[in-house]
């Protein structure tokens, strides 16, 4: 069950939609978009005046030797580049896939096209850098 988010971030992210032509779904605090015709991102309302940004990296191969290598190579990246990147890496729940994330403070439309700015930034090199992961 997805957490509790705020219905004034929730709104923030629609007024975010409506200056984009973005369409989102009333009353899920959530908003999918497409960046530069390549990342697909989601947004989602947090508690308080925040939102998550994803976006899928990489998905993951069945447990064995191959997954357990490849975790271990993004979690070296990760830690090599976690004082510039102000994102993190992270499993989704079911184990099926590497995904980046930010959270960020969103109180205004221009703090959340600044979060996607950053977002979009380190997803450009998280993308290029797992594809020889």
């Amino acid at each position: 069950m997805p957490a509790p988010h705020s219905a004034a971030t929730a709104a923030l992210l629609g007024r975010y939609a409506d200056q984009y032509d973005i369409p989102m779904a009333p009353d899920t605090g959530t908003l999918q978009m497409l960046v530069d015709d390549q990342y697909a991102l989601r947004l989602r309302a947090l508690p308080g005046e925040g939102i998550m940004l994803s976006a899928q990296l990489k998905p993951l191969p069945l447990p064995g030797p191959v997954r357990d290598e490849l975790l271990l190579a993004f979690a070296r990246l990760a830690c090599g580049t976690m004082k510039e990147q102000p994102t993190t890496c992270s499993v989704d729940p079911r184990e099926r896939a590497i995904w980046l994330q930010l959270c960020a403070t969103a109180r205004s439309v221009h703090d959340i096209d600044e979060a996607v700015g950053r977002f979009v930034n380190s997803l450009a090199f998280w993308s290029k850098a797992s594809q020889s992961l």
